[in-house]
């Protein structure tokens, strides 16, 4: 008989059937208590190393946004030198978080853990953040309608949740970013009051879903190992 018919025709896998079987054999339920924490560890470290890879991706994403707040700032009255300062600031921080992402997968896990790069990264996620932020003090004011202000805030913010997928590094990059955008609807606008609203309830939006994003992937990671007893 063929494998394939063997294959068709016997039981399906049944995995607390072969727990069980692996206990009656005298397999010590001491390791078989360590799967689930073993699959759980390295569920995070699969997400820790897609966030490094991704990263990349969002340097590309957030250099093209500023670009296009540039030229949307190129009128007679903009102030290059501000410009110029927020560019600058903005490609520190992306030029940083590659550097970070190329050495996390240079580096031995052994010697450093992916857990201590993926916070360097969230650390320079922040910093980006602030630096993107201060652009609605730089570059805001030569923009002509305050919806763009929403646009500016909340385009870059969305961009690192559906790119990352990361929460804490959502959370990070896209909390300053809508604050310093409100701050600066609320001193700059006549209608900033319901610009800093909109702005802030939108970046409360992103948040929420990236948290919605990582609970569906967690609760998909628990059902796809069931549990051994």
């Amino acid at each position: 008989m063929a494998l394939t018919d063997l294959n068709s025709t016997g039981p399906a896998f049944d995995p607390a059937r072969f727990a069980r079987i692996l206990c009656d054999t005298g397999i010590p339920r001491e390791a078989l208590a360590r799967l689930p924490a073993l699959h759980r560890e390295a569920v995070r470290d699969l997400h820790l190393s897609q966030f490094l890879a991704r990263s990349p991706r969002f340097c590309i994403a957030l250099m093209l946004a500023g670009v296009v707040t540039l030229i949307w700032g190129n009128v007679p009255a903009t102030d290059f030198a501000s410009d110029f300062i927020w560019a600058t600031s903005i490609l520190i921080g992306i030029a940083a978080m590659t550097r970070t992402t190329i050495q996390g997968f240079a580096r031995s896990p052994s010697l450093v853990p992916l857990q201590h790069t993926a916070s360097e990264l969230r650390l320079l996620l922040l910093y980006t953040g602030v630096a993107w932020g201060t652009g609605a003090f730089l570059a805001m004011p030569a923009l002509p309608s305050p919806a763009l202000a929403f646009v500016f805030a909340i385009g870059p913010s969305l961009a690192c949740a559906l790119i990352l997928t990361d929460q804490k590094g959502v959370i990070a990059f896209g909390t300053p970013v809508a604050l310093l955008t409100a701050v600066a609807a609320l001193l700059d606008w006549p209608h900033g009051g319901w610009v800093a609203g909109t702005t802030l309830a939108a970046g409360a939006a992103t948040v929420s879903f990236s948290m919605l994003q990582c609970a569906i992937r967690t609760r998909g990671n628990s059902l796809s190992y069931p549990a051994l007893g």
